[in-house]
């Protein structure tokens, strides 16, 4: 490595800069990629030391031991990126680090403080702390590393977790409010490299910049920090995907997919309360589907699709039935998952939070975020492999940051050439699938209760309220005829409280010899019969349905008992003049 070079790069030469870095950048990359095995996190590793490097190359004694040091810090970045998410650290109160009692806003931001504020450190005492506390050095080793007293070392180490703790407890006391510091120049350059890459928020922005005009000085250092950002994003080309380039990604992804296999956990959280489903997915192409699964309200059950038929096989019922796929169900709903994520960000805004690991393999992490006027901000966390851009962890949180739901892979196995024998329902003896009657499964398509009235030619039944928000969709049943499906979830939550179904032809998919419970309700002002049955299914409590007048009822959801059958005696049939 050339001294006079380092020397000159030293005292602030910007060419200097450019040709050092040129050299040692490649090296870098390389020794990154190879402890990392991914190359977003390797270029972040990498940026991270290039900055710090550039902001403390000024305080180096000896440009002869500059390869060391470079190394040492890229080595602490490295170190810092694999085992961060850690909720133990030496030296730190465990209570301060816990982000279970937190929503999951409130977790993120607390790693981000506690990263901000490692960053703060001085070099000299954060090099220390990533040793010790994170590397897993012990005192001794670390003296000898640096060359230092083992008092030194000691007292080093006692500075940065002092001052990491003490950050984290004012965190703890303001957890919404950020924590007033000392500028320091560590500080000021923190602050320009937010504002020249566009993540500071917009009043920070506006006083940063009246801050910036009276300071001259500050103007010189962003013209230094400019100069060198842009010569990094230059010769990284790294950018940030849109959710339009995440979708191009995941598709052009699927169509090199051939086949899959995939073990999942959906989980449905009631008052912090898990229940989890387990299922053993399927697929190949083109259109061959098989999952299996349990639950309290089927047992067994194993769906196969393929050729257009559904064949639904309950093994303790020893009940098999066959649906007929529509063309448009066979077209649209062939188990990709670009639409799944389409819906993710419908009417919500993205961004992408970074690479993660999940079981070992490295992950993306985007965050949808939906407003929910007067309420806050409702988010959902999607987790996509990096290496086939398949969906690995998916949780849905409500308003008040509590996680409702999460579906979570397992396992996944890809491209295993699966035997076209997987997709056969063998059945036992003495079990006949029924050929005749078999119906057509059609997509849901959104609708409203204006178009729904002109296919019922009447007006469809409502439940009133302003704390709702509604779907409303329709299902065709039959040529010609179909359902109208009314979804109403509290404003804030994200699963639905209560789905509403009419229409003029029988729609309800109850279990085989499920148990019936006749009960007296009242609907439209008029007594009524209907069927109560307990479902026991992830988010449906139990299903009411009932007859009128020539057309069929149902509701559902995650009401009990008495609540639900107060529900058809709240239903109102819609004014013509007032449906939108």
């Amino acid at each position: 490595m050339n001294i006079d070079l380092i020397g000159r790069a030293r005292q602030g030469d910007l060419d200097a800069w450019e040709v050092l870095i040129r050299e040692i950048y490649p090296q870098a990359s390389k020794q990154a990629f190879c402890l990392l095995r991914d190359k977003d996190l390797a270029q972040d590793a990498v940026q991270n030391t290039m900055l710090k490097v550039f902001n403390n190359l000024s305080g180096l004694k000896d440009d002869g031991a500059f390869t060391g040091w470079w190394r040492r810090i890229l080595t602490n970045e490295i170190y810092l990126l694999l085992r961060f998410s850690s909720r133990v650290m030496s030296g730190i109160t465990p209570e301060l680090l816990n982000t279970g009692e937190l929503s999951v806003e409130d977790a993120v931001t607390l790693k981000l403080e506690m990263g901000q504020a490692i960053k703060r450190l001085p070099l000299e005492q954060q090099q220390i702390l990533l040793d010790i506390d994170v590397r897993g050095f012990n005192l001794q080793e670390a003296a000898e590393e640096y060359n230092l007293p083992l008092g030194t070392v000691k007292s080093r180490l006692f500075r940065a977790r002092a001052r990491l703790q003490e950050t984290l407890k004012q965190y703890r006391k303001k957890p919404k409010e950020r924590v007033d510091m000392t500028i320091e120049s560590s500080d000021i350059k923190d602050r320009i490299c937010d504002y020249l890459e566009g993540t500071m928020e917009a009043t920070a922005r506006n006083a940063f910049e009246q801050e910036l005009l009276q300071n001259p000085a500050w103007q010189q250092e962003m013209k230094k920090q400019k100069d060198f950002l842009t010569f990094l994003h230059l010769l990284t080309g790294k950018i940030t995907l849109s959710v339009a380039e995440i979708k191009d990604k995941v598709q052009a992804v699927i169509e090199k997919t051939e086949d899959y296999e995939e073990i999942v956990d959906a989980t449905f959280f009631e008052q912090g309360k898990p229940s989890t489903v387990t299922s053993h997915i399927w697929f190949k192409k083109p259109d061959r589907y098989r999952t299996d699964g349990d639950s309290a309200a089927t047992g067994p059950i194993t769906v196969i699709m393929k050729d257009g038929i559904m064949l639904s096989w309950l093994a303790d019922k020893r009940h098999v039935r066959k649906l007929i796929l529509s063309q448009e169900y066979r077209e649209r709903g062939n188990f990709s998952f670009p639409d799944s994520l389409k819906a993710m960000a419908e009417n919500k805004s993205s961004r992408i939070l970074g690479t993660e690991y999940l079981q070992g393999r490295p992950v993306l992490h985007v965050q949808f975020s939906e407003q929910v006027p007067g309420l806050g901000e409702m988010n959902t966390h999607h987790w996509m492999d990096k290496e086939t851009w398949m969906p690995i962890r998916t949780e849905y949180y409500n308003v008040k940051g509590e996680l409702v739901n999460r579906r979570e892979v397992r396992e996944l196995r890809l491209n295993q050439g699966l035997p076209d024998s997987l997709f056969e329902l063998d059945l036992p003896e003495g079990v006949t699938l029924e050929e005749e009657n078999s119906q057509v499964v059609n997509l849901p398509q959104d609708i409203t209760l204006t178009e729904a009235a002109e296919r019922f030619d009447q007006a469809p039944y409502v439940l009133a309220g302003q704390n709702y928000k509604i779907k409303h969709q329709w299902v065709e049943v039959k040529e010609g005829k179909g359902v109208l499906l009314s979804m109403y979830s509290v404003l804030g939550e994200q699963n639905p409280l209560l789905i509403v179904t009419q229409g003029p032809v029988p729609h309800t998919n109850l279990p085989p010899n499920a148990s019936t419970e006749p009960v007296e309700l009242k609907f439209d002002g008029r007594k009524a019969t209907g069927g109560l049955i307990k479902i026991e299914l992830v988010g449906v409590k139990y299903m009411l349905d009932w007859q009128d007048n020539g057309y069929y009822y149902s509701c559902g959801g995650q009401l009990e008992k008495d609540e639900l059958l107060k529900i058809p005696g709240k239903l109102t049939q819609a004014e013509w003049k007032f449906l939108p």
